[in-house]
């Protein structure tokens, strides 16, 4: 997670500007979240604010994913 000190107020994002950012619907980003690759910057309280996301870890899990993605797959030997 990057240190909110070193965040610009630009690189914040709410949910939907986050999956606008990252090329993704907003459920990716809550499946993100859920599956513990993107933690907010700023927590919401669930009722009346919203998560925040900063652009570097929006960029950290896109570039993870990628490279997961683009990892050689072995196969099983029988």
């Amino acid at each position: 997670m990057t240190r909110l000190t070193s965040i610009r107020p630009g690189e914040l994002l709410d949910p939907d500007q986050a999956a606008e950012y990252a090329g993704v619907q907003p459920v990716t980003i809550r499946q993100w979240k859920h599956r513990g690759l993107l933690t907010p910057a700023i927590p919401g309280d669930g009722h009346r604010t919203r998560h925040l996301y900063a652009k570097p870890d929006l960029d950290r899990v896109r570039q993870a994913l990628a490279q997961a993605a683009a990892a050689p797959r072995t196969q099983p030997t029988a």
